[in-house]
């Protein structure tokens, strides 16, 4: 959301809130829990729980801020100069949530929103001051907010281990006993014991990554929205108490902002920019105001110095910041739209005609295009597949930006990949009659189309619904923590192949990596009409490179299917769809081939066979120390890119080389000693280079 729309809305949502809270304390005696309507209920738990939470008016606070926010830009952080932010994608070993809480005033028995740890504001308070709340996860039987987490926390278990925080210990028995009655126990879990404001975990949650030979975990922590200060505090403790490694910054930043494509790229919206150009901070306690607490005030920054941030924190190669929407709920993320399955391919939110002339669709689509014209690791453009935009309960479409933005935000892309399953929000329920069931035709029909999209994948369909118009959906209440010793896998797909004009014989280009070193990385595959897989053991060479050619048969078109396989020297093997063999990914080959279509292999934009590219020389000297040069035998074809990537398949420079040059001479003096690769491309060709680096 713009920043002069966010203020306007909050401007107003506190002038409503103000009249309605001064009308309503006249009846505060009626309006305790025990008698509250569950349609107020509803409401009064969106204003409280609303994806972005809405700032106080503290002008009217006698004593200045106390305490400045220190930005973190005149003095970076330090951090791990090796570190690998995973692809959502990638294995893990958890998903970490929370639950919906109740919070009650002690006093008056009043709906309330916790704050601070046992303080908070009561929902009809004319003003801000805090007093004493309790606050307890809701467990009722009859709430679908409860069926909800319930339904998230019992398949997360089946696919990896789900951590729960909850806001105190005896919570701990509370959930569990609720689990068991509900006949879904949770036996694949582990409680964590810290209080909260609301269960945006995606939002506050940690950014996790690997660092050092060892591969170890640890936690980036950006600052959370200033209205949730104990949600600030989540991914320091859970890090702490799970002995991972926290570097706190005070760059004000969203998980849901953030799509990170494993390798060194990150994919964001503008609204990280405008976050960081106002001064208000955190929420701190301070006796010396009214109302018992205070705001922190941090210094404007400007885009270059978010940027620049950004870039140093979450260790990237190259940061793409695309136009935000305007319509989505308030938050701006790129979460509500888009998200990656893999290194190479998006998968992005196709709405429908009627809507196609809106401003957010038409920002969706021009923000895919843009993506789509980037270049992957490996020199090919990226895949962008559509999956359908879910319509109101009733199966039509919104008639306006407004119309979707306050009463839904739906979207199916929002979801939580587990290893081999994906946490799926879905907006029907087939036990429910008349629109209450949803629309129940359309949604099985996207979830056809998601097999198709995600293959292999098992979808644990979870109605969400109930989070209409508050902003987010399953991937926003989830965070992945993951796995520990992780062989990680990169590859550059052969997405067609003309038999006849490039011969029978593509190669597969792998990097798979692991702390131990790869003992064996192999290509399974077969074609359309055969049912057992053939292995193709790839070639080894250094810098975790592998390389393979497979023997396609004569035709005029066909379906070549395959997966990756690679084995640690330490025992661990990992396939790449982690699905495989269930899902897999595919070459479209013979005579008749000229690329492919959405309809063949669900995409558009897509990548083109690539071949090898010729004249580039060998890197000399090599190894080298300080400098490293590449010649060119014949002058190229228009500019060439380049990238330089390191064992861990991380882009450690990305580049261009003009077609007048001669020779491409790199700096590599501040490298660690090691294999690299510079990797060639330019239209539809591409060259590898081994570099070794000596100290």
């Amino acid at each position: 959301m713009r920043k002069s729309t966010f203020l306007t809305c909050v401007f107003c949502l506190l002038l409503g809130f103000g009249a309605f809270a001064q009308s309503q304390n006249q009846e505060r005696k009626a309006k305790t829990k025990d008698n509250i309507s569950a349609e107020e209920m509803s409401i009064i738990r969106k204003a409280i729980h609303s994806r972005v939470p809405a700032k106080k008016d503290l002008s009217s606070v006698a004593a200045k801020a106390t305490k400045q926010s220190d930005n973190g830009v005149k003095t970076p952080l330090e951090v791990p100069e090796d570190m690998v932010f995973p692809i959502e994608s990638d294995e893990v070993q958890a998903i970490l949530m929370t639950w919906l809480y109740n919070t009650y005033t002690v006093s008056g028995n009043e709906p309330a929103e916790q704050l601070f740890e046992g303080l908070g504001v009561s929902y009809y308070a004319s003003d801000y001051t805090l007093e004493p709340v309790t606050s307890s996860p809701d467990v009722s039987m009859s709430s679908p907010y409860a069926k909800l987490f319930a339904n998230l926390a019992n398949s997360i278990q089946q696919h990896a281990q789900v951590w729960i925080n909850v806001w105190s210990a005896d919570d701990t028995t509370t959930i569990k006993n609720f689990m068991s009655q509900r006949g879904t126990p949770l036996t694949n879990y582990r409680f964590f014991v810290n209080p909260g404001n609301s269960f945006w975990y995606r939002d506050c949650g940690p950014v996790a990554f690997y660092y050092g030979e060892q591969d170890s975990i640890g936690f980036m922590d950006f600052e959370y929205y200033g209205g949730r200060p104990l949600d600030d505090q989540i991914a320091k403790r859970i890090g702490e108490q799970a002995g991972f490694r926290v570097f706190t910054n005070t760059i004000e930043y969203e998980g849901g902002n953030i799509l990170l494509d494993g390798v060194g790229s990150l994919f964001t919206s503008d609204a990280v920019y405008e976050l960081n150009q106002d001064t208000y901070g955190l929420y701190y306690l301070d006796e010396n105001t009214p109302y018992g607490f205070n705001m922190q005030s941090k210094t404007p920054l400007s885009n270059q110095q978010v940027q620049d941030s950004l870039m140093h924190l979450l260790n990237l190669s190259r940061c793409v910041v695309l136009p935000a929407l305007r319509y989505d709920g308030g938050t701006g993320h790129i979460d509500l739209y888009c998200d990656m399955w893999d290194e190479n391919s998006f998968v992005s939110t196709k709405h429908p005609e009627s809507m196609a002339n809106l401003s957010d669709p038409k920002r969706v689509e021009s923000n895919m295009d843009s993506l789509c014209n980037l270049e992957t690791i490996f020199g090919s453009k990226y895949l962008n597949t559509r999956i359908p935009l879910p319509a109101k309960n009733n199966g039509s479409w919104y008639t306006s930006q407004s119309d979707y933005n306050k009463n839904y935000t739906r979207s199916f892309s929002n979801h939580t990949f587990v290893n081999d399953a994906i946490m799926q929000p879905v907006f029907y329920d087939e036990s429910l009659s008349g629109t209450a069931a949803g629309d129940i035709t359309g949604n099985k029909e996207a979830l056809k189309i998601m097999a198709q999209r995600y293959p292999g994948y098992e979808f644990c369909e979870i109605d969400v619904r109930e989070f209409d118009g508050f902003g987010g959906a399953i991937h926003c209440i989830t965070k992945q923590i993951p796995a520990e010793n992780p062989v990680r896998i990169y590859h550059d797909p052969v997405r067609w192949w003309n038999t006849s004009n490039s011969g029978n014989a593509p190669t597969y280009r792998v990097i798979a990596q692991n702390r131990s070193g790869i003992e064996t990385a192999s290509i399974y595959y077969r074609t359309s009409s055969q049912t057992e897989w053939q292995q193709l053991d790839l070639t080894a060479d250094e810098g975790n490179m592998f390389t393979g050619t497979i023997n396609l048969p004569q035709t005029t078109r066909d379906t070549l299917q395959y997966y990756i396989s690679a084995t640690s020297n330490n025992g661990k093997t990992i396939t790449k769809p982690m699905t495989a063999p269930q899902g897999y990914y595919t070459t479209i080959f013979g005579s008749d081939v000229d690329g492919i279509s959405e309809e063949s292999v669900y995409v558009s934009n897509p990548s083109i066979s690539v071949s090898e590219m010729e004249g580039i020389g060998q890197a000399y000297p090599n190894p080298a120390s300080d400098i490293v040069q590449v010649d060119f035998s014949k002058e190229l074809s228009g500019e060439a890119n380049f990238k330089l990537v390191n064992n861990k398949g991380q882009v450690l420079l990305n580049d261009k080389v003009s077609s007048n040059e001669n020779t491409l001479r790199i700096d590599v003096s501040k490298l660690k000693a090691g294999i690299y690769w510079l990797i060639f491309t330019s239209d539809n060709q591409s060259a590898a280079r081994k570099v070794v680096i000596a100290r």
